[in-house]
């Protein structure tokens, strides 16, 4: 019955209104002067009050009319006063529209690397169920062929009618994720079909689209009625970060479809995330891709080997490894592990066969899988370029093996003896200790000047000399008296020279071209004896110039020391600067942190010499607390830096003999001299043509990660450069592409740029210089790095069942294998919720020109009626 009446007051109001195309939805009657609370009452009082007046004073009237003319006329008066108060309470006419919302249902797609991976399934019946739901041969699931992300997108659209069934529900909004959610595409959801006739405009059977398929129409692409493919080759999936994005802003999402493998790759938990989705009542429902059974697999993760070294000089070889668990995949307690040495033609970057130089038959596999180091010693004779290869054979029933090899970068052999200039005030035991070392190195020629020796004995090094050499060269070919000339030697090391002795201001000027014309390397080791006078002369002032850090006056250095004799605090501990743990000087291992934590086991320094900063372009390697200074700055200690073409280096404290118990026969201390050595005579090895260089900040990449280069460039006066930007040539596998490094601000000389790994390969990185006479010069050592896959989607691939059964339950959804997709079409809920839309009241005599006749003709037309019958029956 009310459904009647509500149909006819639509009717009614349709026939009052007219047909208006331009007005959607069903019309309504409502009275806008309508009294509230008990002004309705009152207002009841007055119309019953006027009615019973009319009629009552009609019914006195004269009996010149019968009794039924004065109801009439007493009915045509009572209804004006009605049609006056009708049209005092304003009856209006508003458009209502009831539109079903249908919420959005979240669609997370795995795109990390590991979805571009076949699985080969063990299970016939499992490689059976993926063929039937995704309608592919058997075949091809079973051998690999068919990558995850097929099998995801082909088992949806394969189900003619899950993709409608999750539409009737809701809309589909679908992104992409690995470290982070990338947006697809939206499937709009279903319109919904109308029952009610109330609910449909006027004059208009169509459905009414719902707001989903509105929102849909802002969105930057609507998707047809099926699911899009999967670029897959992001690195390991961050689970986290994407629920986290999607619960951010979780309004109208009523349901999380999560397809992965769940081999989550973030540091934080993704289950707390499950707990929240609980909480705001949007479940998750996860789809598992990938063969649940964990493969046996050994994968080599690391090989590194340092950029230079000497024919019959020792180095290591480093590698890492990565084995599942033992117990699970049936790998053995030991395995094999090669090292093979590959020689590289450097014009085709081409290498030969390789030969196998090591083999370890007895490496023990972790009972619970992870990581193994393993470092290989080796020597070479022969110069050339090397790489290196580690190498497990593949093991029975092993699926991946392709992983079962890593490689280095290259090694360069250089047959170039260093000769090397080591003059010293006094015999310390830090003098001592280096000039042994330096003397028994078979790359090394070594001249020592002892200045406090006596003149009678011969000094010490495999190439003695009878007095310091003088002059910078000796201006007419001199074969036979090398000592002569400083032009000879590639690096000159004072320990704590006396400056009363053997130096002026002419010594000085040739050691100032030594650096800065001729590319050699300088090194300054500080001491108590004598570097206080020595860095105070007038005469010897040049020394202040030459080195990378700033001195104070005669009463800074002198006051300085005073106040650290009186506040001896004993041994002051070394402070490694983090970001260069991996200089060649300060790196005894391929990893910075294992690095570190060698650094930390060094004897603290006794003394030290005052210093106020580094200059600006210097690079700080060691330093202390000061507790001489108010201004919480550390005093440098080791400092490295750049004088013309050469390489300079200053050492504020002496003892590093301490250093000789760490490690085996003293490896520790030999090393970094050695390594102290070889990074004095870079550019001097070059004959001075070196003009900057270019490094990264580290030797391998995984997909996705940012590299970093910086460079320093001189000009050709080997000055800082100051030109804004520079162009770097990379190449890889015959392609070359190339990038721009910009010129940091406030930093001349100093260069940085940034690039995403994006394609896996070896690299060369290398700048080109213009030189004076306009000829090309490329810089000599390019630098060398390896983009490689994410190290998580190599080691860990499987289906991790557990973690996808525990996020489905902890949010209150549920699990599904991907031949389980009916099901989860009807798991999902159905959470529709309704909108009424009002359009604003409009009078009803404003609706058409008939009703605007009505309302004000029609008490005119009764009065006048009334008026007639008046007059007829001569009533007063």
């Amino acid at each position: 019955m009310l459904n009647f009446h509500m149909i006819a007051e639509g009717e009614v109001l349709k026939w009052l209104a007219g047909q208006n195309a331009a007005t959607e939805g069903t019309p309504k009657l409502q009275w806008a002067g309508m009294p509230e609370s008990w002004g309705v009452f009152v207002l009841i009082a007055i119309v019953a009050a006027i009615g019973f007046a009319v009629f009552w004073l009609y019914r006195r009237e004269l009996n010149t009319a019968p009794m039924p003319v004065k109801l009439l006329m007493a009915a045509l008066r009572f209804a004006v006063l009605l049609l006056l108060i009708v049209l005092f309470l304003k009856p209006s006419v508003f458009y209502q529209q009831i539109n079903e919302i249908k919420p959005m249902i979240t669609v997370l797609r795995d795109a990390s690397l590991s979805f571009a991976r076949g699985d080969t399934y063990r299970d016939d019946a499992t490689a059976q169920q993926l063929a039937e739901s995704t309608g592919l041969p058997v075949g091809q699931i079973q051998s690999g062929q068919v990558d995850r992300s097929t099998l995801l997108v082909e088992a949806i659209n394969n189900d003619e009618g899950l993709i409608a069934s999750l539409r009737d529900k809701g809309s589909l909004q679908i992104y992409d994720f690995s470290t982070g959610r990338e947006y697809i595409g939206l499937i709009p959801a279903t319109a919904r079909q109308d029952t009610q006739p109330q609910e449909t405009a006027a004059g208009n059977d169509d459905s009414v689209a719902d707001g989903a398929d509105e929102e849909a129409a802002d969105e930057d692409q609507t998707l047809m009625e099926s699911f899009p493919t999967i670029l897959s080759g992001g690195s390991g999936p961050d689970v986290w970060q994407a629920l986290r994005e999607t619960l951010d802003d979780p309004e109208r999402v009523s349901a999380i479809i999560l397809a992965s493998d769940f081999q989550h790759n973030g540091s934080e938990n993704p289950v707390e995330l499950a707990k929240k989705a609980a909480s705001l009542g949007i479940p998750i429902y996860a789809i598992g891709i990938g063969d649940p059974n964990p493969p046996r697999n050994v994968l080599v993760d690391d090989v590194y080997v340092r950029e230079k070294a000497y024919p019959d000089e020792p180095f290591e070889i480093e590698a890492t490894l990565q084995t599942t668990r033992r117990g699970e995949t049936g790998l053995p307690e030991e395995i094999t592990v090669e090292l093979v040495q590959y020689l590289v033609d450097p014009a085709s970057n081409s290498i030969d066969d390789g030969e196998v130089i090591e083999s370890r038959d007895n490496v023990v596999v972790p009972e619970n899988g992870g990581r193994i180091h393993l470092d290989f010693g080796h020597v070479v004779i022969r110069p050339g370029t090397y790489r290196y290869a580690v190498r497990t054979p593949a093991l029975e029933g092993e699926v991946e093996t392709d992983d079962n090899t890593g490689w280095s970068s290259d090694l360069e052999v250089v047959d170039d003896k260093v000769q090397v200039l080591l003059v010293s005030g006094q015999p310390s035991w830090d003098y001592q200790q280096v000039q042994r070392l330096l003397e028994r190195d078979q790359t090394i020629e070594l001249s020592c000047w002892l200045q406090s020796q006596d003149n009678t004995m011969p000094q010490r090094g495999n190439l003695p000399i009878s007095r310091l050499p003088r002059v910078l060269s000796p201006g007419t070919a001199v074969e036979t008296i090398t000592e002569q000339y400083l032009a000879y030697y590639d690096i000159i090391i004072l320990f704590d020279p006396d400056p009363t002795k053997d130096f002026n201001a002419e010594w000085m000027d040739q050691l100032q071209d030594f650096c800065r014309n001729n590319a050699g390397g300088l090194m300054f080791v500080a001491g108590p004896q004598h570097s206080a006078e020595f860095l105070t002369l007038n005469s010897l002032s040049t020394m202040r110039d030459l080195l990378p850090v700033r001195f104070g006056d005669t009463d800074f250095i002198r006051s300085s020391q005073a106040l650290a004799d009186a506040n001896n605090p004993g041994a002051v501990r070394l402070m490694p600067v983090e970001h260069n743990m991996d200089h060649p000087v300060m790196a005894f291992k391929s990893d910075p942190g294992e690095s570190r934590k060698i650094w930390a086991m060094m004897p603290g320094v006794y003394w030290s010499f005052p210093t106020r900063d580094p200059r600006p372009t210097a690079r700080v390697l060691i330093e202390i607390p000061d507790v001489n200074r108010n201004d919480a700055k550390n005093q440098p200690l080791l400092v490295t830096g750049r004088y013309g073409a050469g390489t300079v280096m200053y050492m504020g404290f002496q003892g590093t003999w301490r250093w000789r118990p760490l490690g085996v026969q003293a490896q520790y201390f030999d090393r970094f001299w050695i390594q102290a050595v070889r990074f004095l005579i870079e550019t001097r090895s070059l004959q001075g043509e070196r003009r900057g260089f270019i490094d990264v900040d580290q030797t391998e990449y995984e997909i996705g990660d940012d590299i970093t280069f910086v460079g320093r460039v001189l000009d050709p006066e080997f000055q800082p450069s100051t030109a804004e930007t520079f162009e770097v040539k990379l190449s890889t596998g015959g392609r070359v592409d190339t990038l721009e490094m910009k010129l940091l601000p406030d930093r001349e000389g100093q260069y940085e740029g940034i690039m995403k790994a994006s394609r896996i390969g070896d690299y060369q990185a290398t700048i080109e210089l213009s030189s004076d006479s306009g000829q090309q010069a490329k810089l000599i050592d390019p630098v060398s790095f390896r983009v490689v896959p994410p190290r998580v989607e190599s080691s860990a691939f499987w289906l991790n069942e557990q973690l996808m059964n525990e996020i489905a339950s902890r949010s209150g959804g549920q699990a599904f294998r991907l031949d389980q997709l009916g099901e989860l079409a009807r798991t999902i809920p159905r959470k529709i919720t309704t909108a009424e839309f009002n359009s604003p009241p409009q009078p009803l005599w404003d609706l058409s020109q008939l009703m605007r006749f009505i309302a004000f003709s029609l008490p005119v037309v009764l009065l006048t009626a009334e008026w007639a019958l008046r007059k007829y029956y001569k009533l007063m």
